[in-house]
């Protein structure tokens, strides 16, 4: 008597199980699309700053986040700054050249991460750098009462990404505001 093989799982492969490249359905197949093309940060940034402010041509300076803050003075309480609930990326921004004179346009742009409310306000000639917040106020042509706002600018320690941030981004957003201002003045 020949020993008993032991028992061994073989798989074997069905012969009506075949690979296809067609599928038995009602349901037409998509028609094949096109990879979009790869864009870079700059180019999705401007994509989305457009969207809330048509105008805009190109992105000058970004700091990673800002805070801002308006100053009131009651007279209860006296002046003080008080935050405004909108906190997010800044963008200084270049927009399209005034219709009448061709001159240059500028603004801050803060895409608020905690509302649906962003920071726009277009440069003109008057900003502050004071104790760490770039101060703003808006033109006397577009509001009947002033309003000020700081923005503080995050920044860390030397050596890292963001130091610095806050006394370049002042400076970049008081030169567009000079040019913005020079063009302004030269027409009136």
């Amino acid at each position: 008597m020949t020993p008993k093989k032991p028992k061994t799982h073989q798989r074997h492969q069905s012969a009506h199980l075949q690979p296809s490249d067609q599928y038995d359905s009602d349901i037409p197949l998509p028609p094949t699309q096109d990879i979009p093309p790869q864009r870079t940060n700059a180019e999705l940034n401007l994509s989305v700053l457009q969207r809330h402010l048509s105008s805009t041509t190109s992105i000058v300076s970004i700091a990673p986040y800002a805070v801002v803050y308006i100053f009131t003075s009651t007279p209860q309480n006296g002046p003080a700054w008080e935050k405004s609930g909108i906190e997010g990326t800044l963008f200084i921004c270049q927009q399209t050249p005034e219709s009448m004179n061709g001159g240059e346009r500028y603004s801050v742009i803060i895409l608020n991460r905690k509302g649906l409310n962003d920071f726009i306000c277009p440069l003109s000639g008057d900003i502050d750098y004071e104790a760490g917040y770039i101060i703003l106020r808006s033109p006397s042509d577009e509001a009947v009462e002033e309003n000020i706002w700081g923005l503080w600018i995050f920044e860390e320690d030397e050596g890292s990404s963001t130091a610095g941030m806050r006394e370049l981004n002042a400076k970049i957003i008081q030169d567009c505001a000079a040019r913005a201002a020079k063009n302004v003045s030269t027409y009136r």
